[in-house]
């Protein structure tokens, strides 16, 4: 009993020495029995005594693993070891448990396993398991578990003992050195876990001691290590007055070649081409350049405003490194004169920062897609707000419905078919209502036009005016020439009418119908002999030529009847001599029967026929015969 309590009281003391980090994180399991939930084991009371309010409890799924998983809260931790307290008189359920440190939250776990436990022979139910692993999630895997029900954990308390990333000491409170790669240490001396970065040294030389890149770094690399990305390397610099030493030698990486002039007024700008967020500025000097006087940063957004720029550095001792929180372009040095002159040998310059659009400790990330401007180095927050139609640290939220641009201050249009307009521009995305245009849809028609797009008139209305929705024509009581009069003044005259209310009638001298329905213009022209928009005038010549036909269609309709006059006036001679003959001979026949003289019947008969003939001669006409045949026929009738 007394061997087990000093070994408990080892343990306890090997814990407080220890930083427990499950304050800073959360606990998972794969189900839950009664109120068995996972956070109960990150929780006071540390030990091994079982309720279900004060440890975890998994479910009873037959023959299913089981695990019970803690994630932190930050991104990546060190993990000295892990102390757990399982369940009292329960050993049995722990045989054959795994615990792993991972980077991810995959079942079954992938990533390092700290622990398995062996065979045979059970677990102690308390167990301190050194694992000395980098990881994000510590995860307790159970496949094997208890004959009758299966795999189930039942944790009383768990102390995960380590630090965060880049932090050490007792209680994590101290800073990893800046040249450990990837910024990992050990938390209990500080000693770079994955060793020095030196990988980025120039020729690989670095102090064996410190890590301290010498002889500078390779291509976009900067600082005493040669961790940081270097803006200078893709910039111009300029060096003035020119020398056979270009500003350029102060740029290729190099520690021993260095950009060298001299005289009066000296100055040494780079130019990074771009307006980039700056943390920090490393100068490595030749041994000629002048040391007394003041020395002179500055910061500015155009070349040759320097002097009025941000100054970031004024000082009579000679600048190695500034750190700064700057936005620029353009960084400007300018050196002490000394007596007439000045001399300066630049060796090396490095700006920190990132391209626009990255971010990261080498500027390896990208910015979220929806920054305005660079964002911010470490986190890749947008510093400088989100393009229009996104809000958020990360600009990763979109307008809500309705809203767009800059912070989603502004309203989509009332005037969008669909409420949901784009969320950059604020465009309609399905038109407009009737009556507006513009792809915001905020205009109205023009004077003129009405409806869906506005691509409907109102032509008969007066003077063109009428409601931009729904056409109705804003004078009621009339409708210009050409139309029936209504509210919409939309309904054009039938063909062979025209003007107001279309009451007035096309002329009938029009070469083709219909006659423009507003005016009464011919539209293809007039009839030969007419003229005018309404075909309606004669020309002078024409008139002769009407008067002339006329006059001859009269004496020719005279003639006819004329001629009809004196064939009726024969006919009827004719006729009457016919009848007298008839008469003549009735009598004759009376004479003869009478008197049979018949001298006086021959001379009768002979007179008669010469009488016919000379009328024959006269008029020279079977017609005339003809003619009377049909009235003698139609007498006779």
């Amino acid at each position: 009993m007394l061997l087990l309590l000093l070994s408990h009281t080892v343990v306890l003391l090997r814990v407080s020495a220890q930083h427990n980090l499950t304050p800073f994180g959360t606990a998972t399991q794969i189900s839950t029995y009664s109120i068995g939930f996972p956070q109960n084991a990150i929780k006071p009371p540390v030990s091994n005594a079982f309720s279900f309010d004060t440890c975890s409890h998994t479910g009873i799924v037959s023959r299913t693993p089981a695990w019970w998983m803690f994630q932190f809260s930050f991104e990546f931790a060190y993990i000295t070891d892990i102390t757990i307290y399982y369940r009292e008189l329960y050993a049995y359920r722990m045989d054959g448990f795994k615990l792993y440190v991972t980077n991810t939250s995959t079942i079954p776990p992938v990533g390092y396993l700290c622990y398995e436990d062996p065979d045979p022979g059970l677990p102690n139910i308390t167990q301190t398991i050194p694992c000395n692993q980098v990881g994000q999630y510590i995860i307790y895997y159970d496949a094997k578990g208890e004959s009758t029900y299966g795999p189930i954990i039942e944790l009383c308390y768990v102390a995960i003992n380590g630090c965060r990333k880049g932090f050490w000491g007792s209680n994590c409170e101290k800073v990893c050195s800046e040249y450990c790669i990837e910024n990992h240490c050990y938390p209990g001396n500080g000693s770079c876990i994955f060793g020095c970065k030196t990988e980025n040294c120039l020729n690989d030389i670095f102090h064996k001691f410190t890590g301290v890149c010498t002889d500078g770094c390779k291509e976009r690399r900067t600082g005493d290590y040669c961790n940081k990305y270097n803006l200078a390397y893709d910039s111009s610099v300029l060096i003035n007055p020119n020398s056979r030493y270009p500003g350029s030698l102060a740029k290729d990486g190099s520690k021993i070649s260095c950009a060298k002039t001299k005289g009066p007024t000296i100055t040494f700008q780079v130019d990074l081409k771009y307006e980039s967020i700056v943390t920090g500025v490393h100068i490595w000097f030749g041994e000629n350049t002048s040391k007394v006087g003041s020395h002179i940063v500055y910061a500015s957004n155009t070349s040759n405003s320097w002097k009025t720029g941000t100054v970031l550095y004024e000082e009579i001792v000679l600048p190695t490194r500034i750190n700064v929180s700057a936005v620029f372009r353009y960084l400007t040095y300018v050196p002490p004169v000394q007596g007439t002159s000045s001399e300066l040998d630049v060796c090396e310059i490095g700006v920190i920062g990132c391209p626009p659009s990255y971010y990261g400790p080498v500027c390896s990330k990208l910015c979220p897609t929806n920054c305005y401007g660079p964002c911010e180095l470490e986190a890749g927050n947008c510093i400088f707000g989100c393009l229009n139609g996104w809000i958020g640290n990360n600009c990763d939220q979109a307008c809500q419905n309705g809203k767009y641009g800059k912070n989603c201050l502004e309203t989509c249009s009332a005037n969008c078919v669909n409420p949901q307009c784009n969320k950059m521009t604020g465009e309609c995305m399905g038109g407009c209502n009737d009556g507006w245009l513009d792809s915001n849809c905020t205009q109205k028609c023009p004077l003129g036009k009405f409806g869906k797009n506005c691509s409907e008139f109102c032509e008969g209305c007066i003077s063109h005016m009428c409601d931009y929705v729904n056409g109705i024509c804003d004078n009621s009581t009339a409708c210009k020439p050409g139309y029936v009069y209504d509210k919409y003044c939309n309904t054009t005259c039938r063909d062979g009418l025209y003007g107001s209310n279309c009451l007035q009638i096309c002329s009938s001298f029009c070469l083709h119908a219909p006659c423009d329905h507003r005016t009464g213009y011919c539209i293809d022209g007039c009839i030969r002999g007419v003229h005018g928009t309404n075909c309606m005038q004669v020309s002078v010549k024409t008139a002769e030529r009407v008067i002339d036909v006329a006059l001859r269609i009269g004496l020719f309709i005279g003639g006819v009847l004329l001629g009809i006059l004196i064939t009726v006036a024969v006919c009827f001679v004719i006729r009457k001599k016919r009848q007298s003959k008839k008469r003549q001979g009735k009598d004759n026949v009376s004479k003869k029967t009478q008197s049979k003289d018949p001298q006086h019947y021959d001379d009768v008969r002979m007179e008669n026929v010469s009488t016919y003939q000379d009328l024959r001669m006269e008029t020279g006409a079977n017609e005339y015969d003809q003619i009377c045949q049909i009235n003698t026929a139609y007498d006779n009738h």
